[in-house]
């Protein structure tokens, strides 16, 4: 059986190792070589010539072939540079019927393609390659499919013995060496082997066209994947890159890899505005692609441009939008039928360096075809070589001829053509040649719409394929039936599995057919440039501007929304193009079906559901039942009994009816139609004057339960009020038209929106509806009545109405009742009563919010867009917001919703919001071309306006809408007004009805089902004072505390006092359904939900005035610019100061380009006056009480927190202790910082550090998906450790520091340091961190103030320790170690900071006689943090020493045995230790648990019952990530996985980070810690050694419930330890304390990176304090064994450790986790329950103390060597231990120490 990797080994005979090495000039890549090398020996060529894609290569084969006659130069003035080629007549096209498609499985090739298995299959070929290429050469054609450089690109390597391939090939690919470059030595490449099967024997002259006219295959071999294809050398069956890779092996590959490969042409639409959509189109061969990829529109201002005119491969995009390249870098197309006339673009590409085939020649050298002109040559030279004259009876050229030429050459070719990540794409459109049944244009109703339409593609066969009957219908999906590389089924699902990817990003999809004809076989449609009105209204449908119709079939245009302007083409033409005939669609029906029966359990069912739901569809088409719910056609029943109306009828929601409607109410009076020329299709009404308004006194919320409505609703029993309403319902309706109005609440077919079904006697109701709603299971009863009957021959009243009013909702039983009114909202029964009162109901039960709110698109000129919605109480200028024009250059806004919004959190977990309504209800008075120039524009045309005056015209006219006032009006109660008179011409409340799609700033998403992402909430209000222009909440719940304080001027909207301010939280007073308070704990949920991908929330006020009553900002437009900022502050840019109430912009903030408005204005815009703020806070605390129980703590909270930083806010200086001011305004003085902020500790704070070291590029934040509030920092490369030879103890006496620390005199120390202090903070921010080491009111707690000039250090700080106001509450006048520190880098005026400023020259100086600490230069870690081992370890140990306690570099763990018994432990190792992993250790041995207190600094002190008692001075973790993984530190891991700062790690390309020893394999790529790109072959480290993370004590999963205990925890044991490759034990047990001492004073372990000095070294650490110990070593020996006195016989145990014994072997114990059973053997030592071995060098485990069952890696005889102790090497040690100590002065080192030294020598036998 022949290889499966065919034709990668095609040889009979196995080759050698040295098979290719000819080669190796060409290509590195040893695979090539070897399969050129085999296929040499199996065709036995004469030459081999690998192709470098040159221009002269490609002239000289073109010279080669018109010497062998293949081609003939045609005349150069006429076309140059261009050749003609005539094929053999039986080599002429596609060959389907010998194209195979050759899978393991015949089922993966499907029912439409030939199969043949693949082993079979390269049996059949082998014989015909032998020797195939004889006497020709064989040519080596590197190509790319698609722009090299794209990472969507396909390489490959055809081997052709035609030149005339090559030269093909070099016009339609990207061919020559630059690909076997980018293959290199191991990238992949697609094999490709073609032969014209014509070998030359010696002798014999070659033909023009060589092929093999009997035998001819095109093999397609997917699961290699490789082509084969033999015997023609014809266009697709030769050119191997063009169907065959990029359709049938590509779609296969897609297929795998979850990307499209299609037979689609890409254009480029652009509007008169600049907007560009790009349509991908699939038409069967000769259905005008190329025309259509070239098409040159006729309408004034639209440009089409080329990416592609036949082949897309589609991809989803990293912003979920799909994208296409071209992979093809020529066109191959068809010649006869293009001209001048019908694609003149491409007419223009091949003027040039073209080469034609098949077509006829010229007298004059030049080629001709069909169609090409409207008179034919005299003679010519056909496509055959013989004469040719017209009337000869022949075509002079074949129908399939084809021009190949380039696409750069293309006059119309987009700009993005070959843009590596391609181009998005907006449509897709299907197509084909039909004469009947299928309409111009279609759009599908949804992604799966649209595959069913790809699906069921038909159209007249073509020329292309050599088999087909010309003009025979025949299906092709997709127009890929015979380019589909696997089963058709599969192919479907795969298009449907792609929507369902993209979701509702998936670009719409139409059905276009430019070949309806008439009766008499004619053409209805003129085509080619025409077309692009059809592609004009497919662009209007995506961006939701066009009108439609829905159709059985789908949307199609009305005939007026398509332009046809200057089209000379009748109505009743474009009506018979656009008709849907549906029984010939029904009797189409069983075609379609028998052919995706052929594809058995293959069809998706989606495709199946969609047959259904058209022949569903097109059936109830034909029926007149407008429903068949039950529920529904009983109670539309049920209420004609009680109203008894007079007529019934359901609303259908078309067009016409609407008119009808209009038609009516003109008829009855209430409607005035307006002037037709000033306001086309509007009407005005006028509504009785007792009906003009919300009536919120009659208004009820009829819940079961009183509590349930709330203090802020008008509550009435549901029984109750139903048996009065029954009673005012009954016979309501008598002498009226009943009509029944079924709706929809947000998009048709959005999974977001609520149906309803309004019952009304109002034609004005159905009008008004048929805009604000979506006119078309559950649905919401809505009865309404205006509540007057009419007796029999009454004439009816203009405007019917009731003066006994109600409008109920029943949220238990889900309806709405209203009865009286016949205005607005009281009668929209969708607009308020539903959307939001129903609605906001529905939501809290259901998980989603439904409110008030605007929403509106903001654009920045870089075309991102930010989705924000808004609540404003009414009359605040809401609608002129969503409408807003900006002005601000490249801005642009777009209007989704004017008024209400449905939020919902999104499948990824944003929030999400949909527009439930169709239209805009809004205020007419003040609407202006100046204040709201959208809405104007809006209501120019089809609009209701009610209660506005009407002008002596005809047209309507209001306060506010022009400068000029008219002279004379009829007003909105019919009386004649002019504006002496004293009266408004129009009601304060009138109002315009129109529909939104008319709104020329409509967002293309406003009908999105899925809706749009909210980036932004805001509040407002119309406030004169007290409130600033715009302020951004510190979190969630802030802003929800914000928008439960709104408060505003009372409007018009309602009934109430004009002006009066009231409280109306998130504008929802009037419209929330239930409880106010359970309202607000419902959005404190939603915020929980949420979590990070909360929206940022904001609170503005445009309407704050001065002391003159003038407003002070101008609004409208100019809002735009606060809007901006609230757009950088979602992309956490925008400069800021923080305040009491919030963050509020600095004037430089804003963009104030071009506005005239003086800086004292905007001082005063931006005030915050606290005094005013803490006068209105009873105001709201009264407001807030009237919800009891039901108001949330969390919005309780909020109001204390303001509170408390208002107080705060009107103080000077936030502390009582005169020293600590004292010291600051002198450090002032020194450091000269532009600024000074005395930190707060809050976590507002903190995020604003965060904020800041963003902006400043010091910190990249996180993806907020993988690591939650999280950022990385990288620090320049000379600040990245510990600086031990610049580290200083400047203490009066040199011999008080000790010869292990560097001493400088502290004078002269004070004074070279004052002089680097000195201006050292100019051009940067004092911060004053008041912060404690140890929890706030310990009794064993320090204070410290430090100051810095490092918002890094700021930002660490919060987690390191506890820090801000609350300190200085507890501190009051006690004791704080200052601490002073700067990075040494002040700035110029107009310098730009570096993202790590620091100073070659470093200094870290301790004072312990004075005690304080100064460190100038690093801002790294400890060098920067002082609260850490500067204060915690240095100078605490100073302190310690003369209060009698102990300072120390130690872990505290607390150890829990299975009986409940818990002891803690205090362990000391030097760095890299393992010391954080041992004290976040997960134990393996069962029932054992491991708690935390600290993982780094212990403060001991002997208790009041005598034993050793610690804390943990810090409130955080500052680890060494590289070797920190899941495997060794579980816990750590867990704790930084969210608010967590990394420092010098690498950054992974998906945003999070990455270190060695993190996983076991490294990624691909990354960024390093120095910023630079990274591989795993680079030779470097991708993070520094001493790479950190700090993160918060309090999240880590096994902290201790008393790591936080004032008192601290009793200490059974202590543990020193190091790293020990030899000599030390497992584990030993000192005989006595003062042995312990001893241990800890013979400390020494391998060096680490966290110091300066040679990685891995051996050097002595006494108790891992060498580096850290503030004052003489020998005195602390002596201060740990005066302790050891004190402490007597209630002193812990003292053990030794050595994790990292080795043998040749490597490590001998496992460590991590299997710790835990050393461990146990130290408490069970405590405990006195096991016994030990003794030692010379101290108490060792028994061969059974230790417990080692299920530890595989350890047995006896590791254990014998773990436990061993070698006399020799540990005699040897004692010399360096000597050696160690005598640097000390002997009368301070301890007796103690000397006389355990000598008896250990003794004991060890020296």
């Amino acid at each position: 059986m022949l290889s499966s990797q065919f034709p990668i080994s095609f040889s009979t005979t196995k080759p050698s190792e040295n098979v290719g090495i000819e080669f190796a000039s060409k290509t590195k890549n040893r695979k090539l070589q070897k399969w050129v090398a085999n296929m040499k020996e199996l065709c036995k060529p004469d030459s081999v010539y690998w192709v470098d894609g040159s221009t002269e290569e490609y002239n000289n084969l073109t010279t080669l072939m018109v010497k062998q006659g293949t081609l003939i130069q045609l005349d150069q003035k006429k076309r140059p540079n261009s050749f003609l080629a005539r094929s053999d007549p039986s080599d002429v096209a596609r060959v389907e019927d010998k194209t195979f498609i050759c899978t393991s499985d015949k089922e993966d090739a499907g029912p439409t393609n030939n199969w043949a298995d693949p082993d079979t299959m390269k049996a059949t070929l082998l014989p015909l390659f032998k020797g195939c290429m004889a006497g020709r050469t064989m040519y080596v054609i590197p190509f790319s499919m698609g722009p090299v450089d794209s990472p969507f690109a396909k390489f490959a390597i055809q081997i052709s013995d035609s030149p005339y391939v090559v030269v093909n090939m070099h016009i339609m690919t990207r061919a020559g060496t630059q690909i076997l470059e980018k293959i290199g030595r191991t990238g992949e490449w697609i094999p490709c082997l073609h032969s014209v099967g014509c070998p030359l024997l010696p002798g014999v002259s070659d033909i023009p066209w060589p092929c093999d006219p009997k035998t001819k295959y095109i093999c397609h071999f997917p699961e290699d994947p490789c082509i084969i294809s033999y015997g023609s050398g014809y266009g697709g069956n030769a050119l191997l890159g063009k169907k065959c890779l990029a359709l049938r092996i590509a779609s296969a590959m897609g297929h795998k890899e979850g990307w499209l490969a299609e037979h689609m042409l890409i254009v480029g639409l652009t509007n008169p505005e600049g907007k560009t959509h790009y349509i991908a189109a699939a038409f069967p061969s000769a259905c005008g692609k190329t025309n259509l990829a070239m098409l040159v529109p006729t309408i004034p201002g639209w440009k089409v441009r080329c990416v592609g005119d036949d082949i897309a491969w589609l991809r989803i995009g990293k912003d979920g939008r799909l994208w296409g390249i071209n992979p093809e870098a020529g066109f191959f197309g068809v010649a006869p039928g293009t001209s001048d006339f019908t694609n003149h673009s491409a007419m223009d590409t091949f003027a040039s360096d073209a080469i034609f085939t098949n077509v006829g020649l010229t007298p004059d050298g030049d080629v001709w075809w069909e169609g090409l002109t409207k008179e034919p040559p005299a003679q010519l030279v056909d496509w055959t070589g013989k004469d040719w004259t017209p009337n000869c009876g022949r075509p002079a050229a074949h129908p399939n001829a084809r021009y190949t030429c380039r696409a750069s050459r293309c006059p119309v070719i987009d700009p993005n053509w070959e843009n590596p990540g391609g181009v998005p794409i907006s449509a897709i459109v299907f197509g084909g040649r039909r004469t009947t049944t299928v309409p111009l244009v279609t759009e599908a109703y949804s992604w799966n719409h649209g595959v069913f339409m790809g699906s069921m593609c038909s159209s007249e066969q073509t020329a292309a394929a050599v088999d087909a009957k010309i003009g025979q219908l025949r299906v092709d999906p997709f127009a890929m039936l015979p380019f589909c590389g696997y089963h058709m089924g599969d192919y479907f699902d795969h298009w449907v599995s792609v929507g369902e990817r993209l979701g509702k990003k998936a670009p719409k999809i139409f059905y276009v057919n430019w070949f309806r004809k008439d009766s008499k076989g004619k053409f209805l449609w003129p085509g080619f440039g025409e077309n692009s009105r059809v592609l004009k209204w497919i662009c209007q449908r995506v961006d939701n501007n066009a009108k439609s119709k829905p159709t059985p079939i789908g949307y199609l245009p009305t005939v007026d929304s398509l332009d046809l302007k200057n089209l000379n083409i009748e109505t009743e033409t474009i009506q018979e193009l656009l008709k849907v005939d549906t029984q010939r669609w029904i009797d189409e029906l069983p075609q379609i079906r028998k052919y995706h029966a052929q594809m058995g359990y293959h069809l998706p069912t989606d495709v199946a559901h969609e047959l259904s739901q058209l022949e569903q569809r097109l059936h109830f088409s034909l029926e007149n039942i407008p429903t068949g719910n039950k529920k529904l056609k009983n109670w539309v029943k049920e209420t004609i009994e009680l109203c008894k109306p007079d007529h019934v009828y359901w609303c259908d929601g078309t067009d016409e009816e609407y008119h009808l409607m209009c038609d009516i109410l003109v008829e009855n009076k209430t409607f005035v139609k307006l002037n037709e020329d000033l306001r086309p299709n509007s009407y005005l009404a006028r509504s009785d004057p007792s009906d003009v308004a919300r009536v919120e006194s009659r208004t009820f919320i009829c819940s079961r339960i009183k509590e349930e409505a709330g203090e802020t609703n008008n509550w009435a029993d549901p029984k109750e009020m139903k048996k009065k309403l029954d009673g005012l319902f009954d016979g309501c309706m008598k002498g009226r038209t009943m009509y029944v109005i079924p709706f929809c609440m947000g998009p048709l077919g959005s999974p977001f929106s609520k149906y309803g079904v309004e019952i009304s006697d109002s034609p004005y109701v159905v009008a008004n509806m048929h805009m604000m709603t979506r006119v078309d299971d559950f649905f919401l009863p809505c009865l309404h009545s205006v509540g007057k009957p009419l007796l029999p021959g009454e004439i009816d009243v203009p405007w019917p109405c009731n003066s006994d009013k109600y409008i109920c909702h029943f949220p238990d039983d889900p309806s709405v009742i209203s009865y009286g009114s016949g205005y607005g909202g009281n009668a929209l029964l969708g607009k308020k009563c539903y959307a939001l009162r129903i609605a906001s109901s529905m939501g809290r039960k259901e998980g989603w919010l439904a409110e008030h709110m605007l929403i509106l698109g903001l654009t920045s000129p870089q075309g991102k867009t930010h989705y924000v919605a808004a609540a404003f109480p009414s009359a605040c200028g809401k609608t002129n917001l969503a409408m807003l024009v900006p002005t601000i250059p490249g801005w642009t806004v777009r209007c989704v919703g004017d008024d209400i919004a449905w939020l919902r959190i999104g499948e990824d977990g944003r929030l999400w919001g949909i527009n439930p309504e169709a239209g805009f209800f809004g205020v007419a008075p003040g609407t202006s071309h100046f204040t709201n120039h959208s809405a104007m524009e809006t209501i120019a045309k089809d609009a209701i306006f009610t209660n506005v005056a009407l002008t002596p015209n005809g047209d309507v006219w209001w306060e506010g809408m022009t400068d000029e006032i008219p002279p004379e009006l009829e007003d909105w109660t019919y009386q004649k007004w002019t504006p002496e008179c004293g009266r408004k011409s129009s009601h304060p409340n009138a109002r315009y009805t129109c529909r939104a799609k008319y709104c020329p700033v409509i967002d293309p998403k406003w009908e999105s089902p899925e809706g749009v992402p909210i980036s932004a909430i805001i509040f407002g209000g119309r406030r004169s004072t007290t409130v600033p222009l715009c302020a951004e909440a510190y979190d969630w719940n802030h802003g929800v505390f914000m928008g439960a304080m709104c408060s505003s001027e009372q409007t018009a909207a309602a009934e109430g006092k004009v002006g009066s301010l009231r409280i109306d939280p998130f504008a929802m007073l009037p419209f929330c359904g239930y409880n106010m308070g359970d309202y607000f704990r419902h959005w404190t949920e939603f915020g929980r939900r949420l979590g990070k991908n909360a929206p940022k929330t904001f609170y503005v006020n445009w309407f704050r005035k001065n002391s003159e009553g003038k407003f002070m900002w101008p609004g409208y437009g100019e809002n735009a610019r606060v809007l901006k900022w609230i757009c950088e502050r979602v992309e956490e840019r925008g400069t800021f100061k923080p305040t009491p109430i919030g963050l509020v912009p600095l004037a430089s903030g804003l963009d104030l380009r071009g506005l005239s408005i003086s800086s004292e204005t905007m001082n005063e815009l931006l005030n915050v006056d606290s005094q005013r703020w803490l006068d209105e806070l009873p105001q709201i605390r009264k407001f807030h009480e009237a919800f009891d129980t039901h108001l949330p703590e969390a919005v309780s909270h909020q109001l204390s927190e303001l509170e408390q930083r208002l107080h705060f806010a009107i103080q000077d200086i936030p502390t009582p202790n005169e020293k600590l001011k004292a010291w600051v305004k002198e450090m002032v003085a020194l450091c000269k910082p532009d600024h000074i902020y005395w930190c707060d500790g809050t976590d507002e704070e903190y995020r604003l550090m965060c904020d800041i070291l963003v902006e400043s590029e010091t910190f990249t934040k996180l993806n907020p998906r993988k690591r939650p509030n999280s950022y990385l920092a990288r620090s320049d490369p000379s600040d990245v450790a510990r600086v031990e030879s610049r580290t200083f103890i400047c203490s009066e006496n040199k011999e008080d520091a000790g010869p292990t620390n560097n001493w400088a005199e502290p004078n002269e120390m004070k004074s070279k340091l004052n002089n680097l202090f000195n201006g050292s903070m100019k051009g940067r921010t004092m911060y004053v961190i008041p912060f404690s080491m140890g929890p706030i009111g310990s009794p064993f707690s320090k204070y410290g103030v430090e100051i810095s000039d490092s918002p890094y250090v700021v930002a660490n700080m919060h987690m390191m320790t506890r820090v801000g106001f609350k300190v200085l509450r507890a501190m009051k006048n006690d004791f704080f170690l200052p601490c002073l520190h700067s990075v040494g880098k002040p700035l110029k005026i107009g310098e730009k900071d570096v993202p790590w400023p620091c100073n070659e020259e470093k200094y870290i100086c301790h004072f312990p006689d004075d005690p304080m600490v100064m460190s100038f230069g690093s801002g790294y870690g400890g060098n920067a943090l002082l609260g850490k081992k500067c204060y915690a370890l240095r100078i605490a140990s100073s302190i310690g020493r003369k209060e009698g306690w102990l300072a120390e570099h130690m872990l505290i763990l607390g150890l829990t045995s299975p009986q409940g018994n818990t002891h803690y432990v205090a362990a000391a190792f030097p760095s890299a230790c393992g010391k954080t992993n041992l004290a976040m250790l997960v134990p393996t041995i069962p029932g054992w648990t491991v708690r935390c207190v600290g993982d780094d600094i212990a403060w001991m002190h002997i208790g009041e019952d005598g034993r050793l008692w610690a804390i943990n001075p810090e409130a955080g973790f500052f680890g060494v990530a590289p070797g920190t993984s899941d495997y060794t530190n579980h816990s750590a891991m867990e704790t930084f996985s969210k608010d967590a700062i990394f420092t010098n790690v690498a950054l992974t390309p998906e945003g999070d980070v990455w270190w060695e020893g993190l996983t076991k394999t490294p990624p691909k790529k990354l960024v390093d810690w120095k910023g630079q790109e990274w591989t795993p072959d680079c030779g470097r480290v991708s993070s520094h050694p001493n790479a950190r993370y700090t993160c918060r004590a309090k999240y880590c999963p096994v902290i201790d419930p008393k790591w936080e205990n004032p008192n601290g925890v009793p200490i059974s044991a202590i543990v020193f330890g190091g790293r020990r490759t030899t000599t030390v034990p497992l584990v030993a047990e000192a005989y006595t304390f003062n042995h312990g001492v001893f241990m800890g004073a013979t400390c020494s372990s391998e060096q680490t990176a966290a110091a300066e000095g040679t990685v891995g070294q051996l050097r002595m650490d006494p108790f891992a304090m060498l580096p850290f110990c503030g004052y003489n070593m020998a005195d602390y020996f002596k201060h740990w064994v005066n302790i050891g006195k004190k402490l007597g016989d209630k002193a812990p145990n003292v053990y030794y450790v050595n994790w990292f014994r080795k043998d040749e072997s490597g490590f001998l114990w496992p460590g991590f986790g299997e710790n835990s059973r050393v461990l146990k053997w130290m408490i069970e030592r405590v405990e006195g329950t096991v016994d030990a071995i003794d030692t010379p060098i101290g108490r060792l485990p028994s061969a059974t103390g230790l417990m080692i069952s299920n530890l595989q890696s350890v047995n006896t005889t590791t254990m014998k060597k773990l436990l061993t102790v070698d006399q020799k090497a540990s005699l040897k040690d004692l010399n360096e231990f000597r050696k160690y100590f005598s640097q000390f002065d002997k009368n301070r080192l301890p007796s103690e120490i000397l006389t355990e030294l000598d008896s250990l020598e003794k004991r060890l036998g020296a």
